[in-house]
């Protein structure tokens, strides 16, 4: 992610998902395998585990362009390394707390819990957060605008 988020595939927002690599992962593939369709200007980061998942992370993405972050993660009683789950809500709640700051509606940051190989949440969930975020885009006047946080060029 060391460059701007390319926004070549469409007008739509860019949304960067941070993906665990075990429950919510499997569901990502079981979307492809059952051929059920999400936006694609989603741009997926596949992690060891969603509480690897760095603050910096989260607020380099918004700097870059993005115009929102989600993260899908295991459900608590699923977590692979059993704390990546309440690791990765607890950065969230914090990257929420300084976007907000920053003037970005923390509405722009999501969470979604993917159980084991479902790609029907996976595609619903991600759907609605990118209609969730082309909703705050229609609106830039409002708090919901992400700016560039960086003196670069949007």
């Amino acid at each position: 992610m060391a460059k701007k988020i390319s926004k070549y595939t469409s007008s739509a927002p860019q949304i960067v998902g941070f993906v665990c690599n075990w429950s919510a992962y499997s569901g990502v593939e079981m979307a492809g395998v059952e051929k059920i369709e999400y936006p694609a200007n989603i741009k997926l980061v596949r992690l060891p585990c969603l509480g690897r998942l760095h603050l910096g992370h989260i607020l380099n993405s918004f700097e870059l362009g993005a115009g929102g972050v989600v993260l899908l993660g295991c459900p608590p009683d699923d977590c692979h390394y059993e704390s990546g789950t309440e690791k990765a809500k607890e950065v969230l709640a914090q990257a929420k707390e300084i976007i907000n700051l920053l003037g970005i509606d923390p509405l722009r940051l999501g969470f979604i819990e993917v159980p084991i190989g479902r790609g029907d949440i996976v595609a619903s969930q991600l759907t609605a957060f990118v209609k969730q975020i082309e909703v705050l885009e229609s609106h830039p006047k409002q708090k919901g605008h992400a700016p560039v946080l960086s003196g670069g060029k949007k």
